[in-house]
């Protein structure tokens, strides 16, 4: 096989992931969704780097993964729930019991790509995409994860490979399989909750590097009609200089300082907060695990609390009603439909790791 995503040099290509348009299946509405796997454009480019910046209206701009990942609670989420994923083995079953001969796809990789590098990316594209899909050798003894945007559904539902990148042999079977109805994946749904934080983020980055909000002076008409503008320049530049030396500063009485639009940092952390919340409402993750807490400051009761780690229960409810679970489930009901598994057979991950009180000391082997 020759140079490709999917042969030894793997981390130099995804190192280049760059960020352009992409067609989204007919089934889906039209979305502002980037591809990081095609080739980047200006307009995008524009808009991405204006995604960064705050010039142009939020709301039209597209989204990609590098941008979400900006945000802590969205790299914290995509980082638990796409490691959870990966790190489970799946095995062919018969009934409760595993077959003697495994299917060579689940354990084995022919591209230098692990099962576990294989469904973390799958997982990945559910995570902000709701689709992933897997390329399959004529044979049906070697898989690959087909990243999103290097596939595409055409107008009458079949699923089109074009990309040069993805090795011909992996190609003979492409099985795409969606997260499930109504779940579009981070970048649709997250869509709003997205720019908010970014919104919030950037306005927090301004409030720290201006601390100081806007001052006014408003002087005594009577004296201010006694001075001359290099007067007024030069009562200001005292202020100024001032204010910014020491913090502090002594004005006459016919001198009032305001300070319009002045706003507490409490607010910003509310909403930097706030967004986590929603972040993990969007991921299925227990708000605790992303830490949405009051970062410090007074208040008494006004600090912001999530419950639900308490006696072991967030290990539970992480994997019980999170986001893999629901990953594992559907790879697991398209992988074991007769044209992947004989008839009779299924896919099932192995959760023996998951579930074990006390957590054993090694993790599962999922690679032979």
């Amino acid at each position: 096989m020759g140079f490709s995503i999917f042969g030894r040099n793997i981390e130099q290509v995804y190192a280049k992931r760059a960020a352009t348009e992409l067609l989204t299946p007919p089934a889906k509405p039209p979305v502002s969704i980037v591809s990081p796997w095609s080739p980047q454009d200006n307009i995008v480019t524009w808009a991405v780097d204006d995604a960064l910046g705050g010039l142009l209206d939020r709301s039209v701009l597209p989204l990609t993964r590098e941008i979400a990942l900006r945000l802590p609670g969205v790299k914290r989420a995509h980082g638990i729930i796409c490691r959870q994923l990966a790190s489970i083995p799946f095995f062919q079953m018969d009934n409760d019991a595993r077959t003697d001969e495994q299917p060579e796809w689940l354990t084995s990789s022919q591209s230098g790509v692990a099962p576990y590098h294989r469904m973390y990316g799958a997982a990945s594209d559910w995570f902000f995409n709701g689709w992933a899909a897997f390329g399959f050798t004529a044979d049906m003894t070697d898989c690959l994860h087909i990243p999103f945007g290097l596939w595409k559904i055409n107008e009458h539902g079949i699923i089109e490979i074009t990309d040069e990148r993805v090795p011909a042999e992996y190609t003979d079977k492409i099985i795409a399989i969606p997260l499930g109805y109504g779940e579009n994946g981070l970048l649709v749904d997250g869509a709003d909750t997205i720019r908010q934080a970014r919104n919030v983020e950037a306005v927090y980055q301004q409030r720290l590097e201006n601390p100081i909000p806007l001052t006014t002076l408003e002087v005594d008409g009577a004296v201010y009609d006694q001075w001359d503008d290099p007067e007024i320049d030069e009562f200001l530049d005292q202020w100024i200089r001032n204010r910014t030396k020491h913090a502090t500063a002594v004005h006459p009485s016919y001198v009032k300082v305001g300070m319009p639009g002045q706003v507490q940092v409490d607010l910003y952390e509310t909403g930097r907060n706030a967004a986590r919340l929603d972040i993990a409402n969007h991921t299925a993750l227990p708000a605790s695990i992303l830490e949405a807490v009051r970062q410090g400051g007074g208040g008494g009761g006004t600090e912001m609390r999530y419950q639900g780690v308490a006696n072991g229960g967030a290990r539970s409810d992480l994997w019980d009603f999170g986001l893999a679970r629901g990953m594992m489930l559907a790879f697991e009901a398209r992988m074991s439909l007769d044209d992947v598994c004989d008839e009779g057979l299924s896919i099932r991950g192995d959760l023996t790791a998951q579930n074990a009180i006390p957590a054993p000391n090694t993790n599962p082997t999922s690679e032979d």
